[in-house]
This record gives structure tokens, C-alpha cells and sequence, in this order.
């Protein structure tokens, strides 16, 4: 009897584990068609941004990604590793079919290996620490996207951070019908994209962009195939080079002016003001330029060398943006949280009939200006008033339909000889423009190859403002979300003399409370042991 009982339960118990592993299995299958993650982080770090799966449910062919991983790697790469491959998993599972993807040991294969040289994926060495000794290893670690006979390559991913956006730009880059251009103005004391101060950007901006010079010295036309100017950091224009960029616009493009209020003396921490002869030019557009520097509490160090010393310190003419100052509901700093703009002016918003007015970055309430002969020197003593003291706006975006600054005007002198064998008909000026946008940022140090080394939220806003004028905002929620810069807020002179007072005295009056409350208590737990006893 108790045999046929004990037979009885094993079968129950080994049917109910029959059916949970049935369970199971159908769960998985079904699931695995499907991905889901549940992220909890601030930023949504772990989660696809929306442009990431509208580009990728869209797609009108197959994308092939080839991961040339090696299969052998140092235990530290483990985690990464697959943390690139739930990437790649989860953007295939919103492809609807269009994604493939394809793992690939280039170890297995020499014939491999020689095809990945041919399109750019290098072999690396890395460290292998094992017991007492530290090895060296060859791997490979690159990615190459495939789109019929096109291919974009990713040399070698380092980490993910930014891999999402690697992987998305060059898709848009290889099934877009056409590569968008991208010209930097020169010929008038800008610093170059070749050997210059903007040489870094320009080599960040070739992955998603065609980038070339523009000189318009002498009259020349802004070619027809640049989609946005950057006029960033001239000296001084003359009006044949106005004429032709107003007449950019005019015909549609888009443009970027990063102006400097300042020149800097050479070998001294002294500046005097830089009219770069296009103020009046931009006050048409609807923002004019502050002829002065602004300054904020709120800023960033700057590393300073006197002869063999170096010394860091907090300096005023490097002005933070911090969340606040940022406008949360444009694309282009929405997801930044801080921006440095060194030695940047004020703008003036004058705005217009047909045009929308966007302050992208401010300055905090703890600002204030100077102007006339700049002293630089970042040991002098500042002293704001408190009446001075007030929120600067320091970079806008402009919207419509502009003006022509030339409209009922002459063309320029230089332009008119170079093409007075034309008729008169044929080089009138465009009064009027279609839609289009403009933005202004009233510095263009904060996009050199130093600045954008030091602050990637430079970068990152650079690169925003460039993809929304000349793509709209396809690729800017993916590359935002990966700066953080969560400051701690600055305490007045007078929270700083409260924090010092609770730090000095508030242990001690914690104490001698904490002391009058035994006291007491015990004084009433004796009074009322006497009354007991008395009863």
C-alpha cells in the first residue's frame, strides 16, 4: 500500500515537472521573438531611442552588420562583448526582417583576415593578466555595415557608449540617396578644418558628412551643394562675402554662425574687442550680437601654466550652461545636461514678423558683462554687483522665412565689376527666403580641437545643431542621451556660513538634546516607580 502511494507521488510530481518544462519551453519560444528589457536608468541607456527604431522599421532592403569579433578574448571583454550583441539583437528584432546580422571569428579563416585589412578593420594587441605575468594577445574587435555594394566600418569598438549611434549613422548613411555637405566659410582669419583649430570636429563630422572649405573671398558663390555654412570664427567680412551668404540663405541653406566678440594679444592674457563686420547683417536676421564678454559664477576650470607651474582654477570667462539654462523642449540641448562657451558674448533677441525664436542656452542668474579692453587674467579679483547681475542668452536658434539684408540695396562693389558683363536682371538679389534656420552662438572657441577634447557636451551640442539643420532630428536622441554632467548646485555665500554652523555645532547640540531626553525620561520613569510604590 504504501509502496503504490509512494509510486503515485513520484508520477504526479514527475508530471508536474513535465508540464512546468513544457511551459517553459513554449514561453521561450514565444518570447523569442520578441525583445523586451526593462530599463530603469535616468537617461533610458539600455533602450533603443525612438529615431533608432523608426530608421530601422523603415529600411527598403537588407543591411548586413559583420561583427569581426575573435572569439578568444581577455575575461574583462566578456561583459562587453555581449553587451554588443543584445545591442545588435535587440536592433534586429524592430527591423522587421531588414537586419542581418553576422558573427564572424576572423581567427578561423586567413582569407578573412586579408579582406578585413582590405576594408579597414586592423588587428589589436591587448593585455591578458594572468597569475603573476601580463600577455599579449592579438583579436579583433571591428564591425562592418553592408548595403549593397556600399560598406561603412566601425575599425574597432571600444565601447558601447556610443555604439548605438555608430551603427545608425552609417545605415542612414548608406541607404540615404545622396551625402550631405557640409561647408566651413575660410578666407577671412577662420581657423582651418585641415592642420586648424577645427580640425577635430571636421574629422568627427566625415563619418555622417561630406565636409569641405567655402571661400567666398572676391565674390565667390557658396556652392550649390552645400546644405549648412558654418561661419565660425571670421575676422572680417567684406561685403561681396556677406552678399554671398545672404544669398545662401536666401536660396534655402542653412546656416551656423559662431562669431567671436574678442581678439586675443599674442603672449598676453589681454583682448581687445573683433568686429567681424556682421552684426548688422545678423540684426536683419533677428539677433544682434553683444559687444562685450559674458561672465558667470557658474563656470568651468581652466588650467593655467606659469612657467613650471600649472594651476587650475574656476574661471568666470568660461560661462556653464547647466540644465536649467538649457531648453528642454528643442532636440538639440533637450538631453545635454551643461555647456561650455569660453569667452563668449551676449545676444539680443530682436526677433521678426515671419520668424520663431528659440534660446537654446543661457547663462544663470549669477552672470554679468564687461567690455571695452579685456583683461583675461584668471587670478584677478571679480567683483559683479548684485544689480548686474542677470540670465544672458548665448546661443539661439532662428526659424522662417528671412529678409534679404540686401533687399532694395546695391550689390557690393567687387561683385558688381566681376559680373558687369551680365545683365543687370540676372544678379539682382533674392529679397526673400524660403523656410529655413539659422543659429548663433556668440563664440567659436568652444568647437576647437581643445574645448572639444575637454567638454564632449561641446561636441555633442555641435554635432545636434549641424543633424537638425541638415537632417532634421533623425540621429540626435541617440548620440544625446550619452552625456552626463550632474554638477553639484552652487551655495550662496550665506548657505556656505549655515553648512559651516551645523558642521561646527550641530553634533554637540544633537548631544546635549539627546542627553536632556534621557534624562527626563528616566526622571519620569523614577516618579512614576514611587507613586507605584506608594500605592
Amino acid at each position: 500500500m504504501r509502496l503504490g502511494k509512494r509510486t503515485k507521488y513520484r508520477a504526479n510530481a514527475l508530471a508536474l515537472i513535465l508540464i512546468a518544462a513544457g511551459i517553459l519551453v513554449a514561453l521561450n519560444s514565444i518570447f523569442s521573438r520578441y525583445f523586451f528589457r526593462l530599463d530603469l536608468t535616468a537617461g533610458r541607456e539600455y533602450t533603443l531611442a525612438a529615431s533608432t527604431k523608426g530608421t530601422l522599421g523603415n529600411l527598403d532592403d537588407i543591411v548586413t552588420v559583420k561583427v569581426y569579433f575573435s572569439k578568444k578574448l581577455p575575461p574583462y571583454l566578456t561583459g562587453f562583448e555581449r553587451q554588443v550583441r543584445d545591442t545588435l539583437d535587440e536592433m534586429r528584432s524592430y527591423a522587421k526582417g531588414k537586419l542581418a546580422v553576422e558573427r564572424i571569428d576572423p581567427a578561423e579563416d586567413p582569407r578573412t583576415q586579408e579582406s578585413m585589412q582590405l576594408i579597414g578593420i586592423p588587428q589589436v594587441q591587448l593585455n591578458v593578466r594572468e597569475r603573476d605575468r601580463v600577455e599579449v594577445m592579438n583579436a579583433y574587435l571591428g564591425i562592418g555595415v553592408f548595403y549593397e555594394d556600399k560598406k561603412e566600418v566601425i575599425p574597432i569598438v571600444s565601447n558601447t557608449l556610443n555604439l548605438e549611434y555608430d551603427l545608425i549613422s552609417a545605415i542612414v548613411k548608406l541607404t540615404s540617396s545622396q551625402v550631405r555637405t557640409v561647408g566651413f566659410l575660410k578666407g577671412h582669419g577662420e581657423s582651418g578644418i585641415y592642420g586648424g583649430q577645427y580640425e577635430t570636429i571636421a574629422v568627427l563630422l566625415r563619418g555622417q558628412y561630406k565636409v569641405v572649405e567655402v571661400d567666398t573671398t572676391g565674390g565667390s558663390e557658396v556652392p550649390g551643394d552645400v546644405n549648412t555654412l558654418v561661419v565660425a570664427g571670421p575676422k572680417n567680412l567684406a561685403e561681396a562675402d556677406k552678399y554671398e551668404i545672404d544669398q545662401f540663405l536666401m536660396r534655402g541653406g542653412k546656416a551656423i554662425f559662431l562669431i567671436d566678440p574678442i581678439q586675443m594679444l599674442d603672449g598676453t592674457l589681454q583682448a581687445i574687442p573683433l568686429d567681424s563686420k556682421i552684426d548688422d547683417m545678423l540684426s536683419t536676421y533677428g539677433v544682434r550680437l553683444g559687444k562685450d564678454l559674458v561672465l558667470d559664477r557658474v563656470n568651468s576650470n581652466a588650467t593655467f601654466s606659469t612657467g613650471l607651474v600649472r594651476f587650475s582654477l574656476p574661471y568666470p570667462f568660461w560661462p556653464k550652461v547647466v540644465r536649467d539654462g538649457l531648453d528642454r523642449t528643442s532636440p538639440i540641448v533637450s538631453q545635454l545636461e551643461s555647456l561650455v562657451l569660453p569667452w563668449t558674448s551676449s545676444l539680443e533677441i530682436i526677433g521678426g514678423k515671419d520668424l520663431r525664436v528659440t534660446v537654446l542656452a543661457r547663462s544663470t542668474n549669477a552672470a554679468w558683462t564687461e567690455s571695452g579692453r579685456f583683461n583675461l587674467d584668471p587670478q584677478q579679483q571679480f567683483f559683479p554687483t548684485q544689480e548686474s547681475q542677470k540670465s544672458y542668452p548665448l546661443s539661439v536658434l532662428i526659424s522662417g522665412r528671412f529678409k534679404s539684408f540686401y533687399s532694395g540695396k546695391e550689390i557690393p562693389e567687387a561683385l558688381a565689376k566681376e559680373t558687369s558683363s551680365k545683365p543687370k536682371e540676372n544678379i539682382a538679389p533674392l529679397t526673400e527666403s524660403p523656410e529655413t534656420s539659422i543659429i548663433v552662438v556668440g563664440s567659436s572657441h568652444f568647437i576647437s580641437n581643445g574645448f572639444i577634447t575637454q567638454f564632449n557636451s561641446n561636441r555633442i551640442f555641435f554635432q545636434n545643431a549641424l543633424d537638425l539643420l541638415t537632417l532634421g532630428d533623425r540621429l540626435i536622441g541617440i548620440r544625446s542621451r550619452n552625456v552626463s554632467d550632474r554638477p553639484i548646485m552652487g551655495i550662496s555665500e550665506l548657505g556656505k556660513t549655515y553648512i559651516r554652523f551645523l558642521n561646527i555645532a550641530g553634533a554637540p547640540i544633537l548631544v546635549a538634546l539627546f542627553g536632556l531626553f534621557r534624562f527626563y525620561s528616566r526622571r519620569r520613569a523614577r516618579s512614576q516607580v514611587v507613586l507605584l510604590e506608594s500605592d
